[in-house]
């Protein structure tokens, strides 16, 4: 029963100078709760939207989940949740109750009014529970009642009395069931992802000019529509982003579907059939095949906007399977190959190698979905560029999960990647820079993700082929290219092989060094030499023209 707007309902703090426990608070007729375990860098305060009304008996209750986040407390006023804002959420370390005594009425400023049966739960109660407490009638005053003229809470404080005293085991144990199902449908809710959408306000507002761009400056109001430029929108098409959306892949639009083939090209090709695929203005290039680029358009409407459709039709064709040899004629005409003359020729993207790399050893995880992962990256990188930021390397099969999941933080993006040309993110980017430089070749015979790659596939071709080291070359050179080695090319790989092996026979521990790179078991029963030796052939093939480039 509160007779003034502040003071403190309960507290259990340290001294004001540590500030550290609970409190439970009335600013302003607010309901105020407090966690802390160190003011502002390590609290949560939740506060009322609206306040308590004075002069009257009501029940207050408020529970907290041990999430350490502010959406953990909840508020109840006679049985009902109300509203709170978030005034501070950074409880960064799991919340310990200080050795002080718990303050009633007092603590960190006293309190105005009375308080009636105080209770402390060592657990989290449900909300049916507090809805419960907050019944003030006892059960042979509610009984005394009629039936009808009892409330809902009234009717389920009985039924609770029934279940904990008079129901059978059998009902006992299916309420009990009950009660679990509940929370765990509570907890799968809580911790479903949120999606931020955006819809219509039932009454949108005036949109201006702004002159000069200031914000309190406000020209000329403008409506809705399409720029002149381009075809109008359907007169029965609604005048919101559904009606824009609807437009946008119309059969009749002249840019959407032309753009999206045209990328699509671009991905096989190296280059668009619009070499400036960021530009299909004034400004741009024209196609160097409009027909073909028209055709690829209406048939990508036809098939219903379906991309791996698309993507058969481009793959399938005869231009793209063509052989990208190039004769010294054929290269001194079209060096671009704008005449598509030949098949496409260029460097895998790298989040294809390093994936190629994993698959080829045998390392790659197929999982689908799930949280980013965090691989082999050099020691201290984000502290030294980030500052303050610790790198938590994944381990088990997360190091070796497909690039698409790599973590990518925008301003230290992983640096082998970005030395082979992938972009770092900070702004959008159409066509990928395509560079050519000796430190893309040693990072792909030094990283430790393709030296451990290396390692594990050369393993894996020695188990799996107990024959002799030609047999098991030229296993690992069909794998990795889909083709058998020529003479000449076996020959180099063996040369390389036994030059090698001599190597680690006399240096034995640079062997072991070797084959240890990487979290992945090596395997004990082969023989070290032979093994870092076989790794020095398979990292010689993986770095082969052939393996990293699209021929």
């Amino acid at each position: 029963n509160l007779t003034g707007d502040n003071g403190t309902l309960i507290s259990r703090m340290t001294p004001v100078e540590e500030g550290a426990g609970y409190y439970v608070h009335l600013r302003d007729g607010r309901v105020q709760v407090n966690l802390i375990k160190r003011w502002l860098d390590d609290a949560i305060r939740v506060e009322s939207q609206e306040p308590l009304a004075t002069n009257r008996w009501c029940h207050l209750a408020v529970t907290y989940d041990g999430s350490r986040l502010a959406d953990g407390i909840r508020v109840y006023v006679d049985g009902q949740p109300i509203a709170m804002n978030v005034k501070l959420d950074r409880l960064n370390q799991t919340f310990a109750l200080p050795l002080e005594p718990l303050r009633i009425g007092g603590g960190q400023s006293t309190f105005n009014g009375e308080l009636d049966d105080v209770r402390i739960y060592a657990r989290d109660l449900a909300a049916t529970e507090v809805e419960l407490l907050a019944v003030p009638q006892t059960v042979s005053e509610i009984l005394s009642l009629s039936a009808a003229s009892r409330n809902e809470a009234q009717r389920r404080k009985l039924t609770r009395y029934f279940l904990d005293n008079h129901a059978s085991t059998k009902i006992r144990d299916a309420d009990r069931r009950l009660t679990d199902l509940i929370q765990q449908r509570r907890a799968f809710l809580e911790n479903l992802p949120t999606v931020m959408v955006m819809q219509e306000m039932e009454q949108p507002r005036d949109t201006h000019v702004l002159i000069r761009g200031q914000y309190d400056h406000p020209g000329a109001k403008v409506e809705p529509g399409i720029p002149a430029a381009f075809p109008a929108m359907p007169a029965d098409a609604p005048n919101n982003r559904l009606g824009l959306a609807r437009w946008l892949v119309s059969p009749e639009h002249p840019l959407t579907a032309r753009v999206a083939v045209n990328r699509f090209w671009q991905l096989y090709f190296g280059q668009g059939l619009v070499s400036t695929s960021e530009d299909f203005g004034a400004q741009g290039e024209s196609p160097s095949h409009p027909q073909l680029l028209d055709w690829l358009a209406t048939e990508f409407v036809r098939l219903g906007w379906d991309m791996k459709a698309l993507q058969r039709v481009i793959v399938t064709s005869a231009t793209y399977r063509q052989s990208s040899a190039v004769s010294p004629e054929l290269l001194l005409r079209d060096p671009d190959n704008r005449l598509l003359a030949r098949g496409p020729r260029r460097r895998l993207p790298a989040e294809t190698i390093r994936d190629q790399a994993l698959f080829v050893s045998g390392l790659l995880t197929n999982r689908i979905g799930g949280p980013s992962v965090k691989p082999y990256q050099p020691e201290g990188l984000w502290q030294e560029i980030a500052t303050d930021t610790e790198y938590i390397q994944s381990h088990g099969d997360d190091l070796y999960r497909r690039s698409l999941y790599t973590y990518w933080k925008r301003t230290v993006a992983p640096p082998t990647m970005v030395t082979l040309d992938a972009t770092s993110r900070e702004a959008c980017t159409v066509q990928r820079a395509r560079t050519n430089t000796p430190l893309q070749a040693l990072a792909l015979m030094n990283d430790i993700t393709f030296v451990e790659a290396a390692r594990v596939f050369a393993q894996r071709v020695m188990v799996d082929l107990d024959g002799s080291m030609e047999d098991r070359l030229r296993l690992a050179f069909l794998i990795a290219t889909a083709r058998t080695p020529r003479p000449e090319e076996l020959a180099v790989l063996e040369r390389r092989f036994h030059h090698s092996l001599e190597i680690f026979r006399n240096d034995p521990s640079a062997a072991r060094e070797l084959v240890h790179v990487g979290e992945f078991s090596v395997n004990e029963t082969l023989d070290v030499c032979e093994l870092a030796a076989f790794t020095t052939v398979t990292s010689l093939i993986l770095n082969l023209d052939e393996v990293v480039n699209k021929e």
